[in-house]
């Protein structure tokens, strides 16, 4: 399933998190929240796509660590 990029929207499989270059999957999930693409190492989308960001920022505040429930919930929004 995927995560959203709660910056830019740009989609990535939760399982990316797993591998995350010199981090955890916890760490790389909080930083995936504050930082998004970045934590990849990748760049931000441009132009965003700003209603699926805002849409993933929202459900990273309201579930908190429940990556899965966010990734649920996503692929039910889209």
């Amino acid at each position: 399933m995927d995560i959203y990029c709660p910056l830019c929207g740009e989609p990535w499989d939760m399982d990316e998190l797993h591998e995350a270059e010199d981090m955890d999957f916890d760490t790389a999930r909080k930083r995936f929240r504050r930082d998004g693409c970045a934590v990849f190492g990748s760049t931000h989308n441009r132009p965003a796509d700003t209603d699926t960001a805002e849409k993933s920022a929202l459900l990273f505040d309201l579930l908190g660590d429940d990556i899965d429930g966010i990734a649920s919930l996503m692929e039910d929004l889209r």
